[in-house]
C-alpha cells in the first residue's frame, strides 16, 4: 500500500522502515522539522513536506505518528476526507482525530522504541478502527510491523499503556537509580546485569508474584533499615524504597 507519514519521531522511523522492508511504499513524509522530516524522507526514498496543505492525498492510509500533546492540533487543521488515518498513541482515544476523517482507527505499538537501534524487537500492535473497511486495511498494515495483533478499543489500550509504564518506563527509572548509586559509590553497575537479566527472564516461565524475592517480602526490618541508612541525603529514592517495600509486603502478607 501507499502510506504517508505524518511524524519524524521514534514510532515513524521504525514504522516508516518496516513498511518499506515488507514492500508498502511510503509515499511521503510529513513533519514541522525541515531537517528531521528530510532526513526520514531520504532513508524511506519519499517525498516530504512541512506543510499540512500540500500533503499527498493519493495514499491508502495516513499514518499519525506524532506526540499526544500534537494530535489535538491535527484534528483541528488537517482534514483528509473519507481517506484512513490512524494515529499510533496508546493513551489517546479513537474519537481525538474524528474531524480529520470520518475513517478513523489507531494502530499502537505496545513496545519501548528507540530510532536508533539497528534491530527492532518484536512489536504487538493493537488496533481499534472506527468501521470494519477501516479494520480490514489497518490489520494489513500491521501485519507487515506486528509480531501480534490485538483488537483493542480507546478504554482497554489505555490501561495497556498504563501497564507498559509500570514494566518499562518505572523499572528503568530503577535501573537508572541504581546505577548512579553505583557511580557514587564506585561500584561496578554491571555486575547488576545477570540479576536484572535473570529478573526478565523468570516472566516467560513464572507469574511476577510467584518470584518475588527480598526483604519487603520477608519483612526483614533489619537489612530494610541499613538500606535506608545508605539512603541519607536522598529522600526521593528513599520515598521510593519505603513505598515499594510497603507494596511489596502488603501483596504478599495475605
Amino acid at each position: 500500500m501507499d502510506i504517508v507519514i505524518i511524524g519524524t519521531g521514534n514510532v515513524a522511523h521504525c514504522f516508516g522502515q518496516l513498511l518499506k522492508l515488507h514492500g508498502h511504499q511510503v509515499k511521503q513524509v510529513v513533519g514541522r522539522n525541515p531537517e528531521h522530516v528530510r532526513e526520514l524522507s531520504e532513508m524511506l526514498n519519499s517525498t516530504f513536506t512541512t506543510d499540512l496543505m500540500d500533503i499527498n492525498m493519493d495514499a491508502d492510509v495516513y499514518l499519525l505518528a506524532v506526540s499526544d500533546a500534537a494530535i489535538p492540533e491535527l484534528n483541528d487543521q488537517l482534514r483528509l476526507g473519507k481517506r484512513i488515518v490512524a494515529h499510533t498513541a496508546g493513551a489517546v482515544p479513537l474519537s481525538a482525530i474524528s474531524r480529520i476523517s470520518i475513517n478513523t482507527g489507531v494502530l499502537y505499538p505496545l513496545q519501548s522504541i528507540r530510532k536508533e537501534l539497528k534491530n527492532y524487537p518484536p512489536i504487538p500492535i493493537m488496533l481499534e478502527a472506527g468501521n470494519d473497511e477501516v479494520l480490514k486495511r489497518l490489520q494489513a498494515v500491521a501485519g507487515s510491523i506486528a509480531s501480534r495483533i490485538t483488537i483493542a478499543d480507546s478504554d482497554q489500550r489505555l490501561k495497556y499503556h498504563f501497564t507498559a509504564v509500570l514494566c518499562n518506563n518505572f523499572t528503568n527509572h530503577l535501573f537508572a537509580e541504581a546505577k548512579a548509586f553505583c557511580d557514587r559509590e564506585q561500584l561496578d553497575f554491571s555486575l547488576l546485569q545477570p540479576i536484572i537479566k535473570e529478573t526478565f527472564d523468570r516472566l516467560e516461565r513464572h507469574a511476577p508474584e510467584t518470584v518475588q524475592t527480598g526483604p519487603a517480602l520477608r519483612n526483614d526490618e533489619t537489612t530494610m533499615a541499613l538500606h535506608r541508612t545508605l539512603l541519607a541525603g536522598n529522600e526521593q529514592l528513599k520515598r521510593v524504597y519505603e513505598v515499594m517495600s510497603e507494596a511489596i509486603y502488603q501483596l504478599h502478607k495475605k
